[in-house]
């Protein structure tokens, strides 16, 4: 009776090693058939992936611009049906402001200078003086850049700050900055584009008439 079972559960295992070495085989033969056909496909489907991902990058890097021309245009532009009531010269003194204590520089004076105003752009000027180093002096024209408002530095000139002089000046020496000191004295413009005047619409209307008289250009009000 012992023998019967023992041989039994030799059969059984043996049998089970059998359907294990065929599954083995199967898997094998299945993976060498489905895997490069898949291999394949994956590859398509990444490739699909990363053009997908370059478009969806471009197109926001495109609302981004978008965007800034947007304000551009609300904050440097008198629109119609849109009063003008913002102070100019307030408005570039709290940015300045903003922009000097966040970087830790420490401003000096700010000057504004008479508003000069040629057909409908109007030139605000501001002579600045800043005191800090050349790393910050940089970020804070990179802030100018990325403004919303139009702001131009028109000139500038730099100098270095002696010893004496940062033992003097306590803004200074709490930079904790190995950069050399330097003083910065600029003249910044921004601007403001008005609403068209009568001068300027006759002056569109006659160029429009004289582009129009030209030979080859079809004038369609005839």
């Amino acid at each position: 009776m012992k023998a019967t079972n023992k041989s039994s559960i030799n059969n059984l295992a043996t049998l089970l090693l059998i359907l294990v070495a065929v599954a083995f085989v199967g898997v094998l033969l299945a993976n060498s058939y489905y895997m490069p056909r898949f291999k394949k496909e994956f590859t398509r489907i990444e490739k699909e992936r990363i053009i997908v991902s370059n478009k969806l990058a471009t197109a926001m890097i495109v609302q981004e611009n978008l965007n800034h021309v947007r304000d551009l245009i609300f904050n440097n532009m008198e629109l119609p049906g849109r009063p003008d009531t913002v102070n100019r010269e307030a408005q570039f003194f709290e940015f300045v402001t903003a922009c000097v204590n966040d970087l830790k520089l420490k401003l000096v004076s700010v000057k504004p200078a008479v508003p000069v105003t040629d057909g409908r752009i109007t030139t605000y000027g501001y002579d600045v003086v800043i005191e800090g180093d050349f790393f910050r002096f940089g970020e804070l024209c990179a802030k100018f850049e990325n403004n919303q408002r139009i702001v131009s530095i028109e000139s500038f000139d730099v100098n270095l700050i002696s010893d004496i002089d940062r033992e003097k000046r306590q803004s200074i020496t709490d930079f904790k900055t190995d950069n050399k000191g330097i003083s910065v004295i600029m003249r910044v413009n921004t601007y403001w584009v008005g609403k068209e005047g009568p001068q300027e619409a006759a002056n569109a209307d006659r160029q429009a008439l004289t582009k129009a008289d030209q030979p080859g250009v079809v004038n369609e009000n005839k």
